[in-house]
């Protein structure tokens, strides 16, 4: 097993003791017990654990066929992402089987029963059940009542899915200090969880979605509200949630006048204020590279970010800072 893994950088459990694994997963992804199913293949685990700001990670590798009982914490939510091999999933009455193209979602006290293959990879998110309702309540603006209860199934293979798997995977090169200095670190990780959790809140099926759905005219001043709490907060971890909650409305009644008034949503609003703020700083031409100050603006693909500048100011970001170099040392 020597391929390189996300959290390549936090192993902390090389193992062919079950119980070992078990007891150090209980705490960083799903508590659960396992029992052999074949004698095939030797049970072997190789852990990696790592913290975001307000998510755990946890990715492992294993050999050996199982079967595993899962219960929920009452304090937690779990995405699991299966990304090699096949795993059966007996989940709320549904038949589940993972792969890269389907996902699974674990809400807190539910029970699974998990038949793993001889070998598979499976990156697991744990979300804290006060700040994935809490982020909901503000994207709703009103609080809730019954527990928040996802559907299982995560289609990975949908336009949502597909950006869930980016940010996940982005957020593993993060932690791992891949994408940026440890100067953007506060604001680039957080700003990947939020997204995560907004992402989850609004593609993924649960029974608040319906509510979620609706929405009914902002006026023009919640919507400049909105504005204004960007303009002034665009330094900080901002999710969609914050902003509805600045602005008083729900985020489907807020993306919905966003759009009918401005022609954008507010997202796209987010970003391209930051793109403000990183030309702002090429501009003064006193950074270090162009890469540290999108990272520190959160814009860890550098590609796609150097195309998005140059379509938006008409030259690549290396060549405003290059003529800031210039004009500063006339």
């Amino acid at each position: 097993m020597t391929e390189r893994v996300p959290l390549f950088r936090h192993l902390v459990l090389e193992t062919n003791d079950p119980d070992a694994a078990e007891e150090l997963l209980a705490q960083s992804a799903v508590p659960y017990r396992s029992e052999a199913m074949s004698r095939r293949t030797a049970f072997h685990t190789e852990v990696f654990i790592a913290h975001g700001s307000q998510m755990q990670l946890s990715y492992v590798r294993t050999s050996g066929q199982r079967l595993v009982r899962t219960l929920m914490p009452e304090d937690c939510y779990v995405v699991t992402l299966c990304m090699k091999g096949k795993i059966e999933v007996h989940a709320v009455g549904a038949q589940i089987s993972l792969t890269p193209e389907m996902s699974l979602v674990c809400s807190p006290l539910h029970e699974n029963e998990v038949q793993t293959p001889d070998r598979f990879e499976a990156l697991f998110l744990r979300f804290s059940r006060d700040g994935l309702v809490g982020e909901m309540q503000k994207m709703l603006d009103r609080p809730v009542s019954a527990p928040l209860v996802f559907q299982p199934g995560l289609d990975m293979t949908t336009e949502a899915g597909q950006r869930f798997r980016k940010l996940a995977l982005c957020l593993c090169r993060q932690v791992n200090g891949e994408d940026a200095e440890d100067a953007a670190q506060k604001l680039i990780t957080p700003i990947l969880e939020e997204g995560l959790a907004t992402l989850l809140l609004s593609a993924q099926r649960h029974n608040y979605t319906r509510l979620l759905g609706r929405y009914c005219e902002a006026g023009p001043w919640q919507v400049r509200i909105a504005e204004e709490y960007m303009l002034a907060n665009a330094h900080l971890p901002l999710s969609l949630g914050d902003i509805c909650a600045a602005a008083g409305v729900c985020s489907r009644t807020l993306q919905h006048s966003f759009q009918k008034m401005r022609g954008y949503t507010p997202l796209n609003f987010l970003r391209r204020l930051r793109l403000d703020r990183v030309r702002a700083a090429l501009l003064r031409g006193d950074v270090t590279t162009v890469t540290d100050i999108a990272a520190q603006w959160g814009f860890l693909h550098f590609g796609r970010f150097a195309w998005v500048y140059q379509s938006s100011f008409g030259e690549k970001p290396s060549e405003t800072l290059r003529q800031a170099r210039k004009r500063r040392l006339r």
